[in-house]
């Protein structure tokens, strides 16, 4: 019988754990490999806020939780940088196909969906002794059913293309992972995409770009004071012989000027306006599980809604907070928009649809939307935060060269945006050496299946020249 927990943080347990919902559950939340310790920040911070007591900590791909079921609750309506909150029902070694099944046929399948539901299994296999995934899908299904029939005298039905209930199978070499789905719809689909542009960004990528760059640490700030919120500059070499602060001052101007279907402009309104779009949605699949945990859950689920909505921030306010921060930090603004967010794209269809998606969002006043290129744009505050997605070169035709406009976006930023702290996402290396500046700060992340680089780079004001 597997009964050990295991309650030291590793990133996969090699001691064997069964999970109980009724006893301290174990979540695993999902996110974009290289954001894990992104999406620990936020979830340390919503448990906090919310006053959850949990243990959490890095695992591949995402976070375990431990915790009570308010934890997943809070994670499902408030996470920005995860994909998918799972219960983990059991983690194990084995060896072979017969261990397999025995792992899965120790879990008391009754108590964590009725018969009445579908269910569909969804296995990912790396180097191990199962050569085809199908074949861990069907192990583990069989051994679902088996355990209904002992339990109950039937079985649920499968349903591979909307099932009611979601069970997720990992199996790494001999290490093993049974999880069920707790979310459902995944937690990036925010609801307020409309229309279509080429690879558009996942929003929960967007905001854990935004949450490196520091917006998020302005967010938390800037309804309560105006006092200047500070970057630490990580990898300042004191022999430079220049004076370079170790701070750079979080500016709340924020510009994308290729923005494409506006995900980053969205998301930077969404993150410091503290509106989390999940806790309006009416479907969660934690909804559908554990039976005799549900009076606890809809409880859970009140009070956390309840907390989430009334944390939400003014619409009408923000441009008011902008403006008494760069007040009393000498920033200063070179328009009358009052809208601190700035989005572009060269291309019309690019700015309606990002115009629509952000009506939808209910940010559309906070964001100031124009058709222009790149390099026409201007910055519209002595000190902002310019996040940058451009093309990364993958789907054009052999030959073209992406170079000359990573160049022109460095010269760019030289000489048109002093102060501004820039940051830049891309998978193209070679292109990413002609931009002519030294990254303060790089991050390896995945962009879905692309390994990417996400660089940091800060405008210093221009030296003026000395009059003779």
């Amino acid at each position: 019988m597997i009964t050990k927990v295991q309650h030291h943080p590793h990133s996969f347990h090699t001691d064997e754990y069964l999970a109980s919902p009724f006893s301290r559950p174990r979540f695993f939340v999902s996110t974009s490999r290289g954001f894990e310790d992104i999406l620990k920040e936020e979830l340390e911070e919503i448990c906090s806020t919310y006053e959850i007591k949990s243990n959490i900590w890095t695992g591949s791909a995402g976070c375990y939780m431990e915790g009570p079921w308010s934890a997943c609750i809070a994670a499902n309506l408030a996470a920005m940088c995860a994909s998918r909150v799972l219960l983990v029902l059991a983690e194990a070694e084995v060896k072979s196909e017969e261990e397999l099944h025995f792992i899965a046929s120790q879990i008391d399948w009754t108590l964590i969906f009725p018969k009445e539901l579908t269910f569909s299994v969804n296995a990912s296999v790396s180097d191990s002794f199962v050569n085809n995934s199908m074949f861990a899908s069907l192990r583990i299904k069989d051994a679902i059913c088996d355990v209904f029939r002992n339990k109950v005298g039937e079985r649920p039905n499968v349903n591979t293309e909307n099932p009611d209930v979601k069970i997720f199978v990992r199996l790494v070499r001999r290490k093993l992972s049974i999880s069920v789905d707790t979310t459902g719809e995944p937690l990036s689909r925010r609801g307020y995409r409309v229309g279509g542009v080429e690879a558009p960004l996942r929003e929960s990528l967007a905001a854990a770009l935004l949450r490196i760059s520091g917006w998020n640490k302005l967010a938390n700030s800037i309804w309560k004071s105006s006092e200047a919120v500070y970057l630490e500059r990580k990898g300042v070499n004191e022999n430079s012989g220049k004076k370079i602060p170790k701070q750079v001052l979080i500016s709340p101007y924020f510009m994308d000027p290729m923005c494409g279907s506006g995900t980053l402009a969205i998301e930077a309104a969404l993150a410091i306006l503290h509106w989390k779009p999940n806790v309006r949605r009416n479907e969660f699949a934690f909804m559908d599980l554990c039976p005799d945990k549900v009076p606890e859950m809809k409880a859970a689920l009140r009070e956390l809604k309840t907390k989430i909505l009334s944390n939400e921030k003014p619409l009408a306010d923000l441009p008011v907070r902008a403006r008494l921060y760069a007040q009393q930090n000498n920033i200063e603004v070179h328009d009358d928009i009052l809208a601190p967010i700035r989005a572009g794209d060269i291309l019309n269809r690019n700015i309606d649809v990002a115009r629509d998606c952000a009506e939808e969002a209910g940010v559309g006043r906070v964001i100031a939307f124009q058709t222009k290129d790149v390099f026409m744009s201007k910055p519209h505050a002595s000190c902002g935060i310019q996040v940058v997605n451009p093309p990364y070169g993958e789907r054009l035709e052999e030959g073209e060269d992406l170079s000359p406009m990573y160049k022109a976006m460095g010269d760019l930023w030289k000489q048109k945006y002093p102060n501004w702290n820039a940051w830049l996402l891309t998978a193209n290396e070679t292109a990413l050496k002609s931009v002519g500046l030294r990254p303060t700060r790089k991050v390896s992340v995945y962009n879905g299946s692309l390994q990417c680089k996400y660089l940091q780079y800060v405008m210093y004001p221009r030296e003026k020249k000395a009059s003779t």
